[in-house]
């Protein structure tokens, strides 16, 4: 493998390891890698720590797929929770949420992380959320089946910790300067 190809491999490795949004830019032997940093998801307590609301209950509305004009196999999926137990925030009965999803060559939805379940009507959530103030519209930060008590206690006790996220230590971009291979 050329040495530019190391570089680009080993860039969105890291950058993918750390959880980040990731895009990688090569031009004349230079690799920049930027990224968005977040807060991590990767346990309920550092999901629901980050949430201002976390909820358990049903989806009851149908969900909507409006796919991404760039890339029509992702997009956002519009959902209704009928809410049955408040854990944080304030008490709602349903709440119009709206989650990024990718669509499978199935018709269904997908997501790449085991606390960002894409929601399906019928089932049984816990949902931790993002209220946007622009437009008063709400986000999943967090979803994850719960079929039984076992997950709403699970969910209770994530919330009760009230984790302390680690400070997100990230820079924007990243510019490694290698010899381009000649052509």
């Amino acid at each position: 493998m050329r040495k530019r190809s190391w570089i680009i491999t080993a860039g969105v490795g890291l950058a993918l390891a750390a959880g980040t949004g990731t895009y990688v830019l090569v031009a004349g032997g230079e690799v920049s890698v930027s990224s968005l940093c977040t807060p991590p998801a990767s346990t309920p307590e550092y999901v629901a720590a980050y949430a201002p609301t976390v909820v358990i209950g049903t989806v009851t509305g149908p969900t909507h797929y409006t796919p991404d004009t760039g890339d029509p196999s992702t997009g956002v999926q519009e959902a209704t929770l009928t809410v049955e137990k408040t854990l944080k925030g304030p008490q709602q009965r349903d709440l119009d949420l709206s989650q990024s999803v990718t669509r499978t060559a199935q018709g269904t939805y997908t997501t790449a992380e085991p606390l960002y379940q894409p929601l399906v009507t019928g089932q049984r959530y816990a949902v931790a959320v993002l209220d946007r103030a622009q437009d008063g519209g709400r986000w999943v930060w967090g979803a994850e089946r719960a079929p039984d008590e076992t997950a709403d206690e699970r969910w209770t006790a994530a919330v009760v910790a009230k984790a302390i996220l680690p400070i997100a230590t990230c820079d924007d971009t990243r510019t490694i300067t290698s010899t381009p291979d000649p052509a």
